[in-house]
């Protein structure tokens, strides 16, 4: 269950974002093969695609952690704005696929997370697909193709969309 405060509420009202239809989530279904997670799909159908921080407790920050072999690592991300289905399943091909045989730019992410939104930069916020489904992730943007340079990583946020959204805090 999300806990909404009446003032994220009242400003996603106004904003006016489109709410997910089924049409929607088919189309992001078809691409990515696999059902999306239920509380994923709730949100975007009940809440829509909405930008976040704007409400008067300006919740849009939350925590990460990195594990290394030998420690992990604590740090804060925000969340700026869901994507819309067109740009899951554009973020989604563009981030995990090739664009060319010899591509060493990409895929910037492994194709078992999916891109469902945005910080304040360049950095998504992933849903995780497969065994694990529906954990959520946090990748600040990097240039190098995954794997390589300093692109090895991504940031653990919560166990489902559920605890990403109730965490969020100011």
């Amino acid at each position: 269950m999300f806990n909404i405060t009446e003032s994220m509420l009242e400003t996603w009202q106004k904003q006016n974002e489109p709410k997910a239809f089924i049409i929607d989530i088919s189309r992001i279904e078809m691409v990515i093969r696999e059902k999306l997670p239920a509380p994923y799909v709730e949100f975007i159908a009940n809440y829509g695609y909405v930008i976040f921080g704007e409400d008067a407790e300006q919740k849009y920050h939350f925590d990460y952690s990195i594990k290394y072999p030998d420690r992990i690592e604590n740090h804060e991300g925000n969340i700026a704005f869901l994507h819309n289905a067109d740009q899951v399943i554009t973020a989604y091909r563009n981030m995990t696929l090739a664009e060319f045989e010899h591509d060493e730019t990409r895929p910037v992410i492994p194709a078992n997370y999916l891109p469902i939104g945005n910080d304040m930069g360049q950095g998504q916020i992933l849903i995780e697909l497969g065994e694990h489904a529906g954990r959520v992730w946090y990748w600040p943007f990097n240039e190098w193709a995954w794997g390589t340079e300093d692109n090895t990583w991504l940031g653990f946020v919560a166990d489902n969309f559920y605890d990403f959204i109730n965490r969020l805090r100011p």
